[in-house]
């Protein structure tokens, strides 16, 4: 009898225990936000900002946008003589499924008086322990602003010609690449590279004696016939800023991050190879960052950009990033 009392007594105690774990609500979304800017020796700087949703588990979303000028307009000016300016505008996501993880994303570019592009990219990768393995496949579309030509001598198999006229043409290229990324507490080892294969150019032209057998044109008459926009593309292929808006045919990233109880530091180390020209270029950065708080983080990037026709820029910059649920 004695236990049955004391069992009955203990009733209200437990069910108020499990109508109090059934209430308990899930934490709330994380939203973290980061903004910063970046300015390099030419006179060159961006704008850019990252807002980044995350349910706790599996499914994070993002919106992101960059804004930069390449100012060396005497390397590199536009039709105008201006600043190249460039925007990028990007919203993606990823979905976790244990130790496969699915990402999408979505770009939008646009460089004043040259291009404009959409890309699409699959992002699949596998988790396995602290290494990660990644792959990344995607699809560009690139329309090239109208070109307009006088007098223009193009080289042909029966010898040079001059041409007049208009070209409205766009090319489409397909990325495949992998990355490979040690997640350690402390020590952070990661790679990637990216290989990117072009189609010929299309689009509308009253020449038609510019194009091939196979009805596109070929890099070699567009060099001939953009003149100085293949010099802009090459430009920013070398540059920093807005480097990553530009035609690549490959990329390679090499890097090493520490992660410490109050900062962070990393080594970047990237190749990056022009598509239109063959122009390489190689970076090196280095970040310093620090844990202000379990929610704040300030960033310091320093690093210098070499290539074979540009010389070397030097650049810097300075981000912060904040969140709703402490993490860093």
């Amino acid at each position: 009898m004695k236990w049955i009392v004391l069992a009955a007594a203990s009733l209200p105690a437990l069910a108020q225990s499990s109508a109090e774990l059934a209430i308990t609500p899930p934490p709330p979304p994380n939203l973290t936000l980061k903004l910063g800017g970046l300015a390099d020796s030419s006179e060159g700087h961006d704008l850019h900002g990252k807002l980044t949703w995350s349910a706790s588990g599996a499914l994070t979303l993002f919106l992101s946008g960059v804004k930069s000028n390449l100012a060396s307009t005497t390397q590199a000016p536009s039709p105008a003589g201006t600043t190249t300016t460039t925007t990028t505008t990007s919203l993606g996501g990823d979905r976790s499924f244990g130790v496969f993880d699915l990402g999408l994303r979505y770009d939008r570019t646009d460089m004043s008086d040259l291009l404009a592009y959409d890309r699409y990219v699959f992002l699949p990768a596998f988790d396995i322990g602290a290494w990660r393995l990644g792959f990344e496949l995607s699809r560009r579309t690139t329309e090239f602003d109208r070109l307009r030509f006088t007098s223009r001598p193009i080289n042909t198999p029966t010898g040079i010609v001059y041409v007049t006229g208009y070209a409205d043409l766009r090319v489409t290229d397909t990325g495949l690449g992998a990355n490979l990324d040690y997640l350690g507490e402390v020590w952070r080892p990661y790679c990637s590279y990216i290989y990117y294969d072009y189609g010929s150019l299309h689009g509308e032209t009253d020449v038609s004696r510019i194009r091939n057998s196979a009805g596109g044109v070929s890099p070699e008459v567009f060099q001939a016939l953009a003149g100085r926009l293949v010099s802009r593309l090459e430009r920013m292929s070398a540059s920093r800023v807005g480097g990553k808006a530009s035609l690549l045919d490959w990329t390679a990233t090499m890097g090493l991050e520490a992660d410490l109880k109050r900062t962070r530091w990393g080594l970047e180390a990237t190749r990056d190879v022009d598509h239109m020209t063959g122009e390489r270029s190689d970076t090196v950065t280095g970040t310093a960052a620090w844990k202000v708080s379990s929610r704040f983080l300030l960033e310091f990037q320093l690093g210098a950009t070499r290539s074979e026709a540009f010389g070397t820029d030097r650049f810097a910059g300075l981000s912060f990033t904040i969140r709703t649920r402490p993490g860093f």
